[in-house]
């Protein structure tokens, strides 16, 4: 999995006792990062003193992820406010599974990401494993990767308020359960599934494997 963060003036959002920070559903997952890209971007006309501040955190970064066996690049960003440009540049860089940190560094580098995920996940939903920002304290907060073009349909939106409010990993039996209680109609179970495939799609769901069960949660 490829690991891409945002580097500007600290690597706090990186880093937590010598450990990367992931969302929680990812760190339960135990995923294995095996490579990582540094985006960073030095303001026009910034002073000498901020362009060395964010070199010296780029290179701790780079140091950071070799201690823990991560492949690293780092790539500076010449000129950030060519939107488009960025985009597809930063979408090349997204291979099957990326997680993304846009927590540091310039905002537009961030903004620019969000949309080459959102892009990227509306080709290959499998690409984009996550979209994070990690807050001061410490806590990342996932990103619901979500096309503003695709709209939800009615069974859609009821099977997404299931999940939803649930506020627990549901199995796709339970969803199929649940809404032939509410619609007093037995509902085949391939159906709901794919219903829940289409709003893991579309971004408002992740299923996760928990040994030999599947579990649908809720990215919203």
């Amino acid at each position: 999995m490829r690991y891409i963060v945002t580097v500007g003036e600290h690597i706090n959002h990186i880093f937590r006792e010598s450990e990367l920070i992931l969302p929680p559903r990812l760190e339960k997952a135990e995923i294995k990062v095996d490579s990582a890209v540094i985006l960073y971007s030095f303001r026009k006309n910034a002073k000498e003193e901020n362009i060395e501040k964010i070199k010296h955190f780029v290179e701790e970064a780079e140091r950071g992820f070799k201690s823990l066996d991560i492949p690293v690049i780092s790539k500076e960003v010449k000129d950030p406010y060519l939107f488009q440009e960025r985009i597809e540049e930063f979408k090349k860089l997204i291979v099957p599974k990326t997680v993304i940190n846009l927590t540091g560094g310039r905002r537009i580098l961030g903004y620019e990401l969000f949309y080459a995920a959102i892009e990227v996940s509306n080709e290959n939903p499998e690409a984009v494993e996550a979209v994070f920002y990690v807050t001061a304290e410490g806590n990342p907060i996932e990103f619901p990767i979500i096309n503003p073009q695709l709209r939800l349909t009615p069974l859609e939106m009821e099977i997404f308020e299931i999940i939803r409010k649930a506020k627990r990993p549901v199995t796709i039996t339970e969803i199929r359960d649940i809404l032939s209680e509410r619609r007093g109609a037995a509902y085949p179970l391939p159906l709901v599934s794919e219903y829940v495939s289409r709003l893991e799609k579309k971004g408002y769901v992740k299923k996760e494997s928990k040994g030999r069960r599947r579990f649908v949660v809720s990215l919203i």
